[in-house]
């Protein structure tokens, strides 16, 4: 019985590792400190300027966090934000190293059209 509980949990702690690794180091979670609601959240690289996939399953308000995830066909790290308010007004966060960064804070001063960044 001995036996069975031991690779009984061998197989478990390889679930558990292979959980792990197919995490991708660019997934990162956005959070709002723009002052205002977000109803679009886009991330794409470089190149493309088609943002039609929304990160958002509704409307973020000052404050609120969405986790982003990417999968196994996107590639490269470097990636673009575009966001939309409530207002239907948008900017643009570029060159983003995703890899490198676990957290984005989002800022913007509507007064001079600022948009910015921290990351951590």
């Amino acid at each position: 019985m001995s036996k069975l509980f031991a690779g009984f949990c061998a197989l478990i702690a390889l679930a558990f590792v292979s959980t792990q690794s197919m995490a991708d180091d660019r997934n990162f979670v956005l959070v709002n400190e723009t002052g205002y609601t977000l109803v679009f959240v886009g991330v794409n690289p470089p190149n493309d300027n088609v943002f039609n996939e929304n990160e958002l399953s509704g409307p973020l308000s000052h404050g609120g966090r969405v986790p982003v995830t990417f999968t196994g066909a996107d590639r490269g790290c470097v990636w673009n934000i575009k966001v939309t308010w409530d207002d239907n007004s948008s900017s643009f966060f570029r060159g983003l190293n995703l890899c490198t960064i676990n957290t984005v804070y989002l800022r913007y001063n509507r007064s001079t059209d600022t948009a910015s960044y921290v990351t951590d």
